[in-house]
C-alpha cells in the first residue's frame, strides 16, 4: 500500500498546487530558462472540425513526422507539458523540431490563428504530471495522449 500512499500524498500536493506564473505567449523569448511547466495550446477562432481534419489528413498522409493522437474536435488543441525547457517544446508544436518527436507540427498544416499559455509551477516532475493529467481532463484537447508516456 506504499504505492497508493504515495499517490494519494502527491495527490493532495497537486489539488493544493498553483503556478507561480502563468504567461501568455507572445514571443519565445519569454520562455527562457523555463523548466517546469504546463502549456495549452487553443485555437483562436476558425473551424474546430476543419482543423480536426485537415490534423487527421496530415497525419495520415505526412510518413516523416510523429503527430498527435487525435481525440475529438476542440477548441483547446493541445494540453502538454516540459521539465527540461517549455521553448524547445513549443519550438516542436510549432513545427521547428525534430520530425520524429511526436507534437502538432503547426506550420505543417495548420493555417488558422492560436494562443498559447503557459503555468509556470514550482513542483516535482510526478506533482507536475497530475496536473497536467487534471488539466487535460478538464479541458478535453483535441490531440495528444493523456497521461505521461501513458503512466
Amino acid at each position: 500500500m506504499e504505492y497508493i500512499d504515495r499517490l494519494i500524498s502527491l495527490c493532495k500536493r497537486a489539488k493544493q498546487s498553483s503556478p507561480v506564473k502563468e504567461i501568455l505567449v507572445q514571443d519565445l523569448s519569454q520562455l527562457e530558462g523555463i523548466n517546469n511547466a504546463i502549456y495549452v495550446i487553443e485555437e483562436i477562432g476558425g473551424d474546430i472540425e476543419k482543423t480536426f481534419r485537415d490534423c487527421k489528413n496530415q497525419k495520415e498522409s505526412d510518413h516523416v513526422r510523429a503527430y498527435p493522437k487525435l481525440n475529438q474536435p476542440s477548441q483547446v488543441m493541445y494540453v502538454g507539458s516540459s521539465t527540461t525547457g517549455v521553448k524547445k517544446r513549443i519550438e516542436q508544436h510549432l513545427g521547428d523540431g525534430p520530425a520524429k518527436t511526436y507534437a502538432l507540427h503547426l506550420k505543417h498544416w495548420f493555417e488558422g490563428e492560436y494562443k498559447i499559455t503557459v503555468k509556470v509551477y514550482d513542483e516535482p516532475i510526478n506533482v507536475l504530471q497530475i496536473l497536467e493529467d487534471a488539466l487535460s481532463y478538464e479541458l478535453q484537447p483535441a490531440f495528444g495522449k493523456r497521461g505521461g508516456n501513458n503512466k
